[in-house]
């Protein structure tokens, strides 16, 4: 009964230390596209947060529509590790309005960071062909110095990586 309840303890404060993983590093980022609030920046900073972080799944830095003029309606940018590749792409389109994702809307509504219901990511694997894997997402509000929310900072973490690591 002793060992069960060691190993379970542990378990439990391994899984409360990969959460405040994505947390701190999340925060973190919040602070740094605040200051340097340009395009290219942005996709350096979601980059980074992969890369430094080889069990996050992906990162998307997100802005409000048109919030940068040049790029027009939608400005996002997704990073994530493809076959041990970090990949960076811009998304949003009209038929990815990404601005109506729970991992966008939530945030900004409660005007605070916050975990998001688990939902399931379809992604190209070569091995594996397509992929659906379920993930939850900690999204942070980019809030300017007037109190608006201008954009979301939202790191993914795969379930099934959780689970194996349990």
């Amino acid at each position: 009964m002793n060992r069960a309840s060691l190993v379970l303890n542990n378990t439990a404060l391994r899984v409360t230390e990969i959460f405040n993983e994505v947390e701190i590093a999340t925060n973190n980022t919040d602070w740094l596209v605040r200051t340097h609030l340009d395009p290219d920046s942005v996709e350096s900073y979601s980059r980074r947060i992969i890369e430094q972080n080889p069990t996050f799944n992906g990162c998307s830095i997100s802005f409000e529509p048109y919030f940068f003029q040049e790029k027009g309606k939608y400005f996002s940018v997704y990073s994530s590790r493809e076959n041990g590749v970090i990949e960076t792409e811009q998304e949003g389109s009209d038929e990815y309005r990404y601005f109506d994702m729970d991992w966008y809307l939530l945030p900004k509504r409660k005007n605070a960071a916050c975990w998001v219901d688990p939902f399931f990511e379809d992604y190209e694997d070569e091995e594996e062909g397509e992929v659906r894997e379920m993930i939850t997402s900690y999204a942070v509000p980019l809030i300017n110095n007037d109190g608006q929310c201008i954009g979301v900072i939202s790191t993914d973490l795969s379930l099934a990586w959780l689970s194996e690591t349990i």
